[in-house]
């Protein structure tokens, strides 16, 4: 058992936070995490405090409990390469997104619909819209505001304008300390 430090120990941390039975995938050098609000996020453990290569439970990692999960089961594609860059919005841009959007749903409780359907309503709202060039027509990319509370929430928000990217037909946002991307379609997140 290790103790994690640096970007794993923050990265473990804010999962933690969100859902402390949320399976972290370290790859590597990368940790990603399936978050409870239908988002996958990532982080590179740059400084090299990544736990090695698993499965683990972010409530045991943040407690600095590295160890694998035996039988855990990873389910899920992870975005693959190439990653490319869409377009770039300020950071104060998506920092304001996030704020009005959690202000909305503050005004908006106990007015008769459920808090967790007015929350799902909200993270499923387009927060942005995107063009890209592919061939000789250009492409509309919708990121939904779940992306936007997720980067917010995972504390990845630097000074750097984020980066919408796009991995195949999955959309997904990164900043200053690490990214998140739509759900595979395909396959349920745990």
């Amino acid at each position: 058992m290790a103790t994690l430090t640096g970007d794993a120990a923050a990265f473990a941390a804010r999962v933690a936070r969100l859902d402390p039975d949320a399976l972290v995938l370290a790859r590597e050098r990368r940790l990603w995490a399936a978050l409870p609000i239908g988002v996958l996020a990532v982080r590179e453990a740059a400084d090299g405090t990544a736990p090695p290569d698993g499965v683990y439970r972010a409530g045991d990692l943040a407690a600095g409990e590295a160890l694998a999960r035996a039988g855990a089961a990873w389910r899920g594609r992870l975005p693959q390469g190439p990653w490319t860059t869409v377009e770039t919005v300020p950071v104060a841009d998506i920092a304001d997104l996030d704020r009005k959007a959690a202000q909305a749903l503050r005004e908006r409780r106990g007015q008769g619909i459920g808090d967790r359907r007015l929350r799902d309503a909200l993270l499923d709202h387009v927060a942005l819209r995107v063009a890209s060039e592919t061939g000789d027509r250009p492409v509309e990319h919708l990121v939904e505001l779940r992306l936007v509370t997720a980067l917010c929430r995972m504390g990845f928000l630097g000074k750097d304008p984020v980066r919408v990217l796009k991995a195949g037909r999955r959309i997904g946002l990164a900043a200053t300390y690490g990214a998140v991307w739509e759900r595979d379609r395909g396959l349920p997140l745990l």
